[in-house]
């Protein structure tokens, strides 16, 4: 399900992170702006990513992973959403 015309801060979220790209939230926030010439935090971008049953309501799972920054020893952590597989 590939959403277009996002009506909402949750669809504008999983319209980016749904084409399978791991990106940052600043990536994400910078692609909704970009895209959809919306202004959205990365708190709230954040927080729609954690809102599991909402995701899955959509057909999809978050994924994550993270590196760490050998100068700041810091985590980095990269976001996408794939597409729940049903039977």
């Amino acid at each position: 399900m590939q959403i277009t015309k996002p009506k909402s801060q949750q669809e504008r979220v999983i319209a980016i992170c749904s084409d399978g790209q791991y990106r940052t939230l600043e990536a994400i926030q910078h692609e909704i702006k970009r895209r959809f010439n919306q202004f959205d935090t990365t708190p709230a971008i954040s927080a729609r990513l954690r809102e599991k049953s909402k995701l899955f309501k959509y057909g999809f799972v978050k994924d994550k992973y993270h590196e760490i920054n050998e100068k700041t020893k810091k985590a980095c952590y990269y976001y996408t959403l794939k597409l729940i597989k049903r039977d």
